[in-house]
């Protein structure tokens, strides 16, 4: 019994079957930098848009910051005004630093995390 063997594949190796290889090399990296340019501009338009809101957050909460602190100071001027009608100005201006250290102590002891000793 004779054996039957696979047909040979025949491999061209004429000059003319690998003068495509460059092109198609050239192809590759000409789509992988594309790629790479497109998904750059993507992260690119994400990161300015996150950016430009966090900005655009920052500006308004200075903005109130700023509006609230011109707001206490005023109401303190105001309270220091109202006491120096009964008190001289280094009394007025007394009472208002000591109620306003009392309230900064207050606000202090509220916010701080109450620690969870056991004995």
């Amino acid at each position: 019994m004779a054996e039957k063997q696979p047909p040979a594949i025949e491999i061209d190796r004429s000059p003319t079957a690998h003068s495509d290889w460059p092109s198609l090399i050239e192809r590759a990296v000409d789509d992988i930098s594309r790629i790479l340019q497109s998904e750059g501009q993507i992260f690119q338009t994400r990161l300015g848009a996150a950016l430009d809101l966090q900005i655009s957050n920052a500006v308004t909460l200075l903005t109130i910051g700023g509006v609230i602190i011109a707001g206490v100071l005023c109401i303190l001027c105001a309270a220091i005004f109202l006491l120096h009608q009964w008190f001289p100005w280094w009394q007025a201006f007394g009472i208002a630093g000591v109620v306003m250290l009392i309230i900064g102590i207050v606000c202090n002891a509220t916010m701080r995390p109450r620690s969870d000793v056991h004995t």
